[in-house]
């Protein structure tokens, strides 16, 4: 059976050092936002695609596109029926991406492509969205369906590489013909090339420079790639780490208290907007920043309603009262997300990521 396959991650758990020291390797801008693909859909080659690709494809000449793991429909679908937290990266695909230019690609690598991009919704870093024209989606690696089989290395169907993608030149020059000449707002970019180390690599003395899209930003890391090994090491700036720490919370792992694992643990994005939800959309109340009054002690209320019994089990202690200080903080900055990826999208802040949890 063919499989339409995620997106590889970009962190491993073990990187020998010997990788730092590899001749080939190029430093990419790693940007701060949702993972993004997407696929031309050509009837020539029917047979190459997966079923839920075909299922998702509005006829010859869709651009079908999912996030991580799963197809989320084609650009062709009415904005109503996507997720909200994608209708910028649809309306990109609509007006960025020249699909005649894609097709031609198809024939040089005897079928099908994937195209993997960021797709720069808010997440940690305010690259100044609301302030200044940003683009959409940004291009970092790129896939020919005839290579899927070699992503996964037999009997490991947990381990990811990058072996049978695209080199990086060939991966470069594939964005920059595909992508039209369109506004910012809704433009297709190539991943920023912030050069080749001249002597190797040394991630704990690298410097992250400033973000191209904002000169006020660092960036959120950078990413090694070398195509000899087939691999791709992430390197994030440890600042980063503490501003996402502050954005979604700290995780299990590195509380400091039980009140902190409580939260880190059931105090999830997806409960929250749940919430919101009910707030808005049952009672019919104006979603703002206002809500997180009521809305923190709501959550909190379904944290003991649906898990009691396993917090009376858990092996630390905590006292009920430091949990309500911290579920507001969180939900407070849920809000804020919510707020700035709904203009960002044009949507609704309800329908941001109903349909992708």
């Amino acid at each position: 059976m063919k499989v339409y396959p995620k997106i590889p991650r970009y962190d491993h758990p073990v990187v020998p050092s010997s990788f730092f020291e590899r001749d080939d390797l190029t430093l990419l801008e790693k940007f701060d936002g949702s993972a993004f693909r997407f696929t031309l859909y050509d009837e020539r080659y029917t047979g190459a695609y997966p079923e839920p690709v075909v299922d998702a494809a509005d006829g010859d000449g869709s651009l079908v596109f999912g996030t991580r793991q799963t197809i989320r429909g084609s650009h062709c679908d009415s904005l109503e029926t996507i997720d909200g937290a994608l209708h910028r990266a649809v309306r990109c695909l609509r007006a960025g991406i020249d699909r005649d230019a894609l097709r031609a690609a198809h024939d040089e690598f005897n079928g099908p492509l994937i195209v993997y991009a960021e797709n720069l919704v808010y997440s940690t870093l305010d690259y100044g969205y609301g302030d200044t024209p940003l683009p959409v989606l940004v291009g970092f690696d790129v896939l020919p369906y005839a290579e899927i089989e070699t992503m996964t290395p037999p009997g490991n169907p947990y381990e990811e590489t990058f072996e049978g993608f695209l080199d990086r030149e060939a991966a470069w020059d594939l964005f920059e013909r595909i992508a039209l000449s369109a506004p910012p707002e809704l433009s297709f970019v190539p991943a920023t090339v912030l050069g080749r180390p001249p002597r190797g690599f040394d991630p704990d003395t690298y410097t992250v420079p400033h973000s191209s899209l904002a000169d006020a930003v660092r960036a959120e890391g950078v990413v090694i790639r070398s195509d000899e090994a087939g691999r791709r090491v992430k390197c994030v700036r440890e600042r980063f780490e503490e501003l996402n720490r502050e954005q979604f919370g700290t995780p299990p792992s590195a509380a400091e208290s039980g009140a902190e694992y409580v939260v880190a643990t059931y105090c999830t994005a997806a409960r929250i907007r749940e919430q919101v939800r009910s707030i808005v959309v049952e009672e019919g109340r104006e979603f703002g920043l206002h809500l997180n009054d009521d809305l923190y002690p709501r959550v909190v209320e379904d944290i003991w309603a649906e898990h009691w019994p396993e917090l009376m089990q858990l092996d630390v202690s905590f006292t009920p009262a430091d949990v309500y200080p911290l579920v507001a903080k969180r939900c407070i900055t849920e809000l804020r997300t919510m707020q700035t990826n709904a203009e960002l999208n044009d949507a609704d802040p309800t329908t941001l990521w109903r349909h992708l949890e």
